[in-house]
């Protein structure tokens, strides 16, 4: 079986792309609703109602094994019911998460618990806090994928970046009657305002801070792509005038996805084994090589005190058939921000956030701390591309 199909027709790197009613949101441990305040164009009859929601810390037992078709679950899920038994605090909860080394879909099926479950096979660990898009999908699992788009085009209409986490919530798990099951799914996304307040706070102090920021407290998950752009480059530009570049890049670049240190490690192990660069290059090339993305615009190149990197185009074939700066652009960056706004005009230092998510790759490689990068190219200035130097000390 191709590892990458399967689990109701869904492709594993489609799903990747996409970023990845009052029952559930009503009672949703362990979820915490978000400002409903909205600036949504209504939604087309028939879709689900979506709700932005915070899910905080939670203690979490589960099974995390691969999966290629959903009929693998239920053996674990017997396995998790007899296991968690009364400690079970919330329902039955499946966790897709992206960008990790495995074969099919890397998977997750547990429960939220009161306490830590020891028994052999089942995992307790804490869930990190994440934002997420929110509705409640009645029908069959393999209807799943209708609610599961619609989340990520409302959150790419918004700006927003796609965390790579895909959850689904069984709130009622009809298996004899499956066209009465209501799953709510909830695709994750980095929450950009309160991450960047919070390293401007931490770089620049709460006064400096606050002038920066100013005017973020009206962005909220609702808020659609040009007004967020809007907002974003004003901020950038105050941060520009008032800081060095060094700051620039401290700030911004921890602004970023989260990248799962499963990606990391299988890079680290490649470079441990290989001492050389040149092969973590080779390694990433050959797997980006297998997916929509093809390889980096720019071929990486380290010379012992420069690391030179440049990303992917989000769509290399949009993106080599484009005849103008939006049509690359757009076939270009990850960034739905930069990619979905009609007419960006946002300074290129702001590039620093796709620094930020190499960043997280290269640091633990090479065992230092970048303190100094320079944006060579950027797609904001006109560029084909978007390429950065880390200069190491």
């Amino acid at each position: 079986m191709n590892p990458n199909t399967g689990l109701d027709g869904w492709d594993r790197r489609a799903l990747v792309a996409l970023g990845l009613r009052g029952l559930a949101l009503a009672s949703l441990p362990p979820c915490i609703l978000l400002d409903p305040t909205r600036s949504f164009a209504m939604p087309a009859e028939g879709d689900p109602e979506i709700e932005a929601l915070v899910r905080p810390e939670t203690l979490f037992a589960g099974i995390r094994r691969p999966i290629s078709d959903r009929k693998e679950l239920e053996p674990r899920i017997a396995v998790l019911e007899k296991a968690c038994g009364s400690k079970i605090s919330g329902p039955l909860t499946h966790i897709f998460r992206f960008d990790t080394p495995v074969e099919g879909f890397d998977s997750e099926i547990g429960f939220p618990v009161s306490e830590p479950v020891t028994t052999e096979g089942v995992t307790t660990h804490t869930l990190r806090s994440m934002h997420f898009y929110s509705a409640v999908h009645e029908g069959p699992t393999d209807s799943l994928r209708e609610t599961i788009g619609l989340l990520y085009r409302r959150l790419y209409e918004a700006g927003l970046s796609a965390e790579l986490e895909l959850v689904e919530v069984y709130h009622d798990r009809n298996l004899e009657r499956p066209a009465e099951s209501r799953t709510q799914v909830m695709a994750s996304f980095l929450a950009w305002p309160e991450v960047y307040r919070e390293q401007l706070v931490r770089a620049l102090g709460n006064e400096k801070a606050r002038a920066i920021w100013q005017g973020g407290e009206r962005i909220t998950p609702y808020t659609q792509v040009d007004e967020r752009c809007a907002w974003v480059a004003a901020s950038i530009d105050r941060l520009k005038a008032s800081t060095s570049v060094d700051q620039q890049f401290d700030i911004l670049s921890r602004v970023a996805l989260i990248r799962p240190q499963e990606d990391v490690m299988q890079y680290k192990e490649v470079y441990a084994r290989e001492k050389d660069m040149a092969a973590v290059f080779r390694a990433q090339h050959e797997k980006m090589s297998k997916t929509r993305f093809g390889s980096f615009a720019d071929p990486p190149t380290f010379d012992g005190k420069v690391l030179h990197v440049s990303k992917p185009p989000y769509n290399r074939e949009r993106y080599l058939a484009a005849e103008t700066q939006t049509d690359r652009r757009k076939a270009y960056c990850f960034c739905s921000l930069v990619r979905e706004a009609s007419d960006p005009h946002i300074d290129p230092i702001f590039c620093y956030r796709a620094a930020g998510w190499a960043r997280q790759l290269y640091e633990p490689i090479l065992e230092v701390e970048f303190e100094r990068c320079l944006i060579t190219h950027s797609i904001l200035k006109g560029d084909p591309f978007c390429a950065w130097d880390y200069h190491l000390a």
